[in-house]
């Protein structure tokens, strides 16, 4: 096989990443973005290495029953949701499929506690948080998003149908156009933020969030006038800047230029300020089925103590508090520990306590201390838990851990290995956070074994 070299393959399986996987005559593994199982396509090697090959789709020879239209017409070229073309159906059926092969093939445990994932009445316009990249093109202000792997601005508004996404919450949208107008007004294309992030709350409010790599003078002065043209866009309630430290992708500094710098949400009856820093599930209505599951699986009478690991803004340990004795929560981001003290006073919860610093060190610590949660609840980012946090789980006589995982390769995984400590897997249940892309949010209740 080379590259550029036009081969035919039978499609057997999608990936995490939402790709057909086929084999070439010769046994190479191939990643076809677009492809769906059951189907024979012809597509051309454009990324060849060791021991997999990468190929561009250019027909389908036999379709699949379960193919459909994007409705999307930048599906193809944006990449933000790779399975558009997919059924939703299908999608549903294939994400409880993927759970399954990894709690067996990765956890070495049962795939068959995996419920059939939880989906979407109406999977589009879900999404209460978008990120929009931003460019001048002769003059003029293009909005949109890269295409996969590159830095070639796909522009959302430019399309026939004139919306910025179809995951994303309409008011979004709405407001998105609105930023665009502003932008193109400005007498300063040279000082544009690079991209701008729109969050709404479920009230209605929706926060503007400037990004830029630095701030001198003329751009402070830009940025100034700038915010207080983009307050007055419909349900704009606040205008925060974020510029990045030189070098460094994840850390920087945030400036309020309008409005209270965050915008207030509610979650079956408890409500959140959401800073520009907190990190909130981005699909509102399913978000509300995850915690609940949790709940279910937390099965807390009110008299116990839990442990919420990787707490952020205290959504979770909130949404428990009602339900149990007290609750503590562990989060390495100073920023998010303020934001849940502040959300539990906003809430008038006050059987909570939240420690600032690594969950591998905080938990581990009070573990050796002598505290012994009832519960403990991990929601930890993609990477999954540290095996100390486990290590931790498997010493503090907590006799059940409900998991919330937003990968389920990191989740089987970390699921082995408290299944070697002592744990048995009861339930999985997986919730279809993000329609229309590879992502699969699952929550996992686990019991500790009577000895």
């Amino acid at each position: 096989m080379q590259k550029g070299q036009a081969v035919t393959l039978q499609i057997t399986d999608i990936n995490r990443y939402g790709e057909g996987i086929g084999r070439a005559d010769d046994g190479m593994v191939v990643f076809v973005p677009g492809a769906v199982a059951g189907e024979r396509v012809t597509v051309r090697i454009e990324d060849l290495r060791k021991r997999f090959a990468r190929g561009k789709l250019l027909e389908t020879v036999i379709s699949s029953e379960h193919r459909v239209e994007p409705a999307c017409e930048l599906a193809e070229y944006c990449g933000g949701c790779n399975l558009q073309h997919l059924a939703y159906a299908e999608q549903l059926r294939w994400k409880t499929g993927l759970v399954r092969q990894n709690m067996s093939r990765i956890g070495g445990i049962d795939g068959g506690v995996v419920r059939d994932i939880i989906g979407m009445s109406d999977p589009w316009h879900y999404r209460n948080n978008v990120r929009i990249k931003v460019q001048s093109r002769g003059g003029k202000v293009a909005l949109g998003f890269y295409a996969p792997e590159s830095h070639q601005l796909v522009a959302g508004l430019d399309n026939c149908s004139g919306t910025m996404c179809l995951l994303a919450h309409r008011e979004l949208n709405r407001a998105a156009e609105g930023v665009r107008g502003v932008l193109e007004k400005s007498p300063a294309i040279a000082l544009l933020p690079e991209e701008i992030m729109l969050r709404r709350s479920s009230t209605g409010q929706i926060m503007v969030v400037l990004i830029v790599k630095s701030v001198g003078a003329e751009r402070k002065k830009y940025l100034a006038g700038l915010a207080s043209e983009l307050a007055s866009i419909p349900g704009v309630v606040t205008v925060v800047e974020y510029a990045r430290a030189a070098g460094k992708k994840t850390c920087g500094r945030y400036k309020i230029w309008a409005g209270p710098g965050y915008i207030e949400d509610e979650l079956d009856g408890l409500r959140f300020c959401i800073s520009a820093a907190s990190f909130y599930q981005v699909n509102p209505s399913q978000t509300t089925v995850l915690y609940k599951q949790a709940l279910e699986y937390c099965a807390l009478k009110g008299h116990e103590e839990v442990a919420d690991a990787y707490c952020g803004v205290g959504t979770i340990a909130l949404y428990m508090a009602r339900y149990a004795k007290a609750v503590r929560g562990y989060e390495v981001v100073p920023g998010a520990v303020q934001d849940a003290e502040a959300n539990a006073a906003f809430n008038g919860i006050k059987n909570t306590r939240f420690f600032a610093g690594a969950v591998e060190r905080m938990l581990v610590e009070h573990v050796a201390n002598g505290y012994s949660p009832e519960v403990v609840v991990l929601d930890p980012p993609r990477s999954g838990c540290r095996p100390e946090v486990l290590e931790a789980l498997g010493q503090s006589g907590t006799g059940r851990v409900v998991y919330v995982s937003c990968d389920p390769a990191t989740l089987a995984r970390d699921v082995g290995y408290l299944h070697r400590l002592g744990f048995v897997l009861q339930e999985v249940q997986p919730v279809d956070m993000f329609p229309h892309t590879g992502h699969v949010e699952t929550v996992v209740l686990m019991s500790r074994v009577e000895k």
